[in-house]
């Protein structure tokens, strides 16, 4: 299947519903399993959650993409469909069961994935200004995550990000990026462009 038949897939799961699963592999397998099961499965989407992340070494930087849980692979699927005949020829995974007996994912647990589907998978790149020498995330991924953030790194340019996630508490740094856009704050502290 190519790839404009899965991003179509992936906007009709958006536009009309799914049922969500995450599978759970080797930690380093999981872009494996997921290319293995999209090119095998037409009907079902599968995605690696990622994120960008700032890189330094001797003064050089910049900013690349990595795995944000390991060992995660979300699986997308038609509502009702039966994920017990899903193989995988080369690539071990259970399906992770925390709450339901199949593991179909809801509450708290589906509105991250369907969150993850509409980013596609990668958490990007934010935006953030200083306020009173204080971070203010204005725009991108973390700006929703705002009441997540338990820690700033100014000079990295990092926050850490704490969601609990299928009855289990995942920290990790996403970055942001400090933007010159004047902006200034009014009396209910919502951000408004000068």
């Amino acid at each position: 299947m190519d790839i404009l038949q899965k991003q179509n897939l992936r906007e009709d799961f958006i536009e009309n519903g799914f049922d969500s699963y995450v599978f759970f592999t080797l930690s380093g397998k999981e872009e494996d399993l997921a290319a293995e099961l999209n090119n095998k499965y037409e009907e079902i989407y599968c995605l690696v959650l990622r994120k960008m992340v700032h890189r330094s070494d001797h003064g050089r930087k910049w900013d690349e993409e990595a795995v944000l849980i390991k060992g995660y692979v979300f699986v997308y699927v038609p509502e009702n469909y039966d994920i017990r005949y899903i193989r995988s020829d080369n690539n071990p995974f259970k399906i992770l069961k925390w709450k339901l007996e199949l593991g179909k994912l809801f509450g708290e647990d589906l509105v991250y994935a369907r969150w993850f589907l509409r980013q596609n998978g990668l958490i990007g790149m934010s935006k953030a200004i200083k306020v009173n020498e204080k971070v203010k995330i204005i725009d991108g991924p973390l700006a929703q995550m705002e009441g997540h953030i338990i820690k700033y790194s100014k000079r990295n340019r990092n926050c850490l990000v704490e969601v609990e996630f299928m009855n289990r508490k995942v920290e990790t740094w996403l970055p942001f990026e400090w933007t010159d856009q004047n902006y200034i704050m009014d009396e209910e502290n919502e951000k408004t462009e000068e």
